[in-house]
């Protein structure tokens, strides 16, 4: 691949991450969200979602040397990351009214983010 397409496709494959934290963000700033029905409608289930797609997007930012060189460590470091921005909006949601701080939703924040950055691990190869 040519270094001009490759740089632009690792520029591309970088862009979700940052949208998506701040749809994350922007969607912890709004008093009241309408919960969709069924089990989705569960509030620790949409969190374990939303940071496993997070983190799944900041794999991308984890260099893929990297993450062949040292998998668990890239794994580690990006859901630290997960869990941090977690950590982060909920104590974001303790400043917005009709929200609240909880660790339990921090919780499902941190599951999520190893969920989302297990993917980095490389498949077995025979």
């Amino acid at each position: 691949m040519a270094p001009d397409r490759k740089r632009l496709q690792q520029i591309l494959l970088r862009l979700p991450a940052p949208f998506i934290a701040a749809l994350i963000w922007f969607l912890s700033s709004q008093p009241v969200l309408p919960q969709p029905p069924g089990i989705l409608g569960f509030d620790k289930l949409q969190h374990v979602l939303a940071y496993a797609v997070l983190a799944f997007a900041a794999c991308f930012w984890v260099s893929p040397a990297f993450r062949k060189r040292r998998p668990v460590t890239a794994l580690l470091l990006t859901a630290l990351a997960g869990s941090l921005y977690g950590l982060i909006d909920e104590v974001h949601q303790y400043f917005v009214p009709s929200r609240e701080c909880s660790v339990r939703d921090w919780l499902a924040d941190t599951l999520g983010a190893v969920a989302g950055a297990a993917v980095m691990l490389p498949g077995r190869r025979r």
